[in-house]
């Protein structure tokens, strides 16, 4: 029996779109977990896996008894194509990832089956009930799936595909969030807030032959004491390692110091905007805006990177948010910048909320990338709001001010590599930023 499993990107970050030194870095753990996964409990089964972030999709040459997509929403369409391809070919073809947990009746006419939610479970049941000839429509995450002793993701599965690409260092230690970010996706997507024992964290992570690691939880510092533990573990493992961060840790002097021995050496922030009524809007209160540089400078302290997240399009900007974003942004020397597009994912409340009230502009899923602007805002315009983001994103990189951010974060020893890698960084985004929105 073989497997296919099947990343498929909006044209975004898709392999097409990317930029060559980016061609062979995988984005996500998802097709490494997946195929673990399958391996683990079916070890007879063969698994190929094709990730459109690294490589193009080529399904004539696809042969499979059964075939597996994960999709985000701007990627739903190509996913739909790929299934109706494939059924017709007399292949069955189940869908899981964002979009199917979030809008599942999306997906009921074209795929034979649904997995909603995390799949560690859900997974190995499809396939089960596959070789018996038993396929359900959907399957549905438990809301009580114990969080420990999970399959360990396959890292060299993507070395194995290509010579050029490199061991997947990120890991996932806690999933979901109890916050209720409006735009966030985050409280829908896995039953709940749930943490992996530190213990097995710690065990995968010395599994990892790069000293450099990443998390990709959507918030590592949601419980303090889980954290501070991981800290105590990390420091032992010596390696060096980012993760997203609520503003919350640059306030506490005893957590930077832990950080820093740990190994910490960047986090990830969501100030989402230096304007308050934005803030408000979007029931992100916890963020308080007049300590943002205080934050910054802590963290700097402590010889941690930030890099700050903020979302462009929010009901309260205006005609004043592009150069009020850019002066915060180099006054506080944030070392580096990203961007995103307020943006209602549908299957949310706030999508709800936005198309009842008259405010979506469409509903092609294709724009629905974080890069497109898909409602009507408050005091902008859509195409000022793209005008925005597009500016931030070439603002923020130039060299003038890239020179003038990192000379405001104190850098000293790392100065000229921070330069380097903050232009480059910029350039590779803009490129990809920008075609998108030529779509």
């Amino acid at each position: 029996m073989k497997i296919v499993l099947i990343m498929v990107k909006g044209n975004t970050y898709s392999f097409r779109n990317r930029p060559f030194i980016f061609k062979n870095m995988p984005d996500s753990l998802t097709m490494g977990m997946l195929y673990a996964i399958i391996k683990w409990s079916f070890p007879e089964i063969e698994v190929e896996v094709i990730d459109e972030t690294v490589e193009e999709i080529k399904k004539e040459e696809i042969n499979a008894d059964l075939i597996g997509i994960s999709a985000l929403t701007p990627a739903f369409y190509k996913a739909q194509e790929l299934s109706k391809y494939f059924r017709a070919k007399g292949i069955p073809v189940f869908i899981g990832g964002l979009h199917a947990t979030l809008a599942p009746e999306t997906c009921y006419e074209d795929f034979d089956s649904i997995i909603i939610g995390l799949a560690n479970e859900s997974l190995v049941q499809l396939i089960y009930d596959f070789k018996n000839g038993n396929l359900q429509k959907e399957y549905r995450q438990r809301a009580d799936m114990p969080f420990e002793n999970f399959v360990f993701p396959d890292r060299t599965l993507y070395e194995k595909k290509d010579w050029r690409a490199v061991e997947l260092n990120m890991v996932q230690a806690t999933y979901g969030c109890s916050n209720a970010c409006k735009f966030c996706v985050q409280p829908y997507v896995s039953c709940g807030y749930h943490q992996r024992p530190v213990e097995d964290v710690l065990a995968e992570i010395s599994k990892i032959n790069t000293r450099d690691i990443e998390f990709v939880d959507p918030n590592c510092a949601r419980d303090i004491k889980y954290l501070e533990k991981m800290c105590k573990g990390l420091k032992k493992l010596k390696k060096s390692w980012f993760a997203p961060m609520t503003m919350t840790v640059g306030k506490n002097e005893k957590l930077l110091r832990m950080l820093k021995d740990s190994g910490c050496s960047g986090v990830l922030v969501g100030f989402e905007s230096v304007n308050l009524s934005s803030i408000d809007t979007i029931s992100k209160g916890f963020n308080n805006i007049s300590q943002y540089e205080e934050v910054v400078k802590n963290f700097h302290k402590y010889g941690i990177e930030v890099t700050g997240s903020f979302v462009m399009g929010l009901d309260g900007d205006d005609k004043d948010t592009e150069k009020a974003t850019l002066d915060f942004i180099i006054k506080t020397g944030i070392d580096y910048v990203r961007f995103t597009i307020n943006t209602p994912f549908p299957g949310t409340e706030y999508y709800n909320e936005m198309k009842n009230s008259g405010r979506l502009i469409t509903e092609d899923y294709r724009k629905y990338d974080c890069c497109h602007c898909v409602i009507k805002p408050q005091n902008l315009t859509p195409e000022e709001v793209e005008t925005l983001y597009k500016n931030m994103w070439k603002k923020s990189y130039t060299f003038i001010n890239v020179l003038r951010r990192i000379c405001n974060s104190g850098a000293k020893l790392k100065f000229l590599k921070l330069v380097i890698l903050n232009y480059i960084f910029g350039k590779v985004y803009q490129s990809m930023v920008i075609k998108s929105l030529k779509n």
